[in-house]
């Protein structure tokens, strides 16, 4: 058991070093984060690093908002989360947008799809500002993405619109999408904000009140919860932060700005005899993920899927 799979390396296209991306998974890495690839380069890149990891399978995430080209510069646009209020059947286009997203991501390799935002507010990347209609149209879309053989992470817990609201105000509506869709939810991330009238002393990210007191024991949430994305986390002491968010119960390292540094801080606590448990635990939901990965549709030609998305919203 390597404590190295509870972290997934950022891969930046044309940017990032592929040696150095070798090596991680070499070292155990339970995947990557890709971000500025071609649908071709992060084909090629899905394949190559599961050649040389010691596992049979890897999860690669699409760290996105609400759309697979902001990560894949070729993929063709799908309609903006806001705009599905506005069809015929907002479910419906809900569903085939989570659909299609999963379709395009899964030919290319990967996975985990990052999504849904379940934040209240009139803009994408948000589905509404009203809480029942978020939890309506954000459920639908999972349902696309793991008909279509995706998983999923919803986010950004506890909600960007609550920043400044009670606690008892956010129970009547930041918190009404997460209490509907935690079954349904593979991953939670939270954001990377502070939220004063809960911690005003970290970000949610680093709060044990808003993971274990808040998330876990007052709404109940029982599954897996996935760091923000580090490098863009507005973090001083990287290593230290890391070893603070795993023992306040967040699972898995995202897309930090060292990942070998990372590990090696990760490593040095399960030397002292900490963390073990934890890592077990999330060793234990990269394997079920990975059977659930498995048992969706196979894996489309990535042109074949890219036509697809195309042509639906063309209609």
């Amino acid at each position: 058991m390597k404590p190295a799979r509870i972290v997934f390396p950022g891969f930046w296209f044309g940017e990032s070093d592929l040696k150095q991306a070798e090596e991680l998974a070499r070292r155990g890495v339970g995947g990557f984060c890709l971000y500025g690839a071609t649908a071709r380069e992060a084909y090629d890149f899905t394949r190559r690093m599961r050649d040389v990891s010691p596992y049979d399978h890897l999860l690669f995430c699409a760290d996105i908002d609400e759309d697979l080209n902001e990560i894949i510069t070729d993929a063709p646009s799908l309609p903006s989360n806001v705009s599905l209020s506005r069809f015929p059947s907002p479910q419906d286009g809900a569903y085939r947008k989570g659909n299609l997203l999963a379709r395009m991501a899964r030919s290319l390799g990967i996975d985990w799809v990052l999504a849904p935002v379940v934040d209240l507010g009139y803009a994408s990347p948000a589905f509404s500002d009203v809480p029942l209609a978020v939890t309506h149209l954000a459920g639908d879309f999972i349902a696309g993405l793991s008909n279509g053989g995706a998983l999923n992470c919803v986010k950004y817990f506890p909600g960007v619109s609550g920043v400044l609201k009670t606690l008892a105000q956010m129970e009547d509506a930041e918190f009404v999408p997460y209490k509907h869709i935690f079954r349904r939810a593979d991953a939670i991330m939270p954001s990377d904000m502070t939220f004063p009238n809960i911690d005003n002393d970290n970000q949610a990210m680093l709060s044990d009140k808003m993971i274990k007191g808040l998330l876990k024991k007052r709404l109940n949430y029982k599954g897996c919860v996935v760091s923000f994305p580090l490098f863009k986390g507005r973090l001083r002491y990287e290593d230290a932060s890391v070893i603070k968010m795993l023992h306040c119960g967040i699972e898995d390292i995202l897309a930090p700005k060292d990942a070998s540094s990372v590990i090696d801080a990760i490593e040095r606590e399960v030397d002292r005899g900490f963390l073990m448990d934890e890592i077990i635990h999330a060793v234990s939901n990269h394997e079920m993920f990975i059977s659930k990965v498995f048992m969706g549709p196979e894996p489309m030609d990535y042109q074949e899927a890219f036509d697809m998305a195309r042509s639906t919203f063309e209609k």
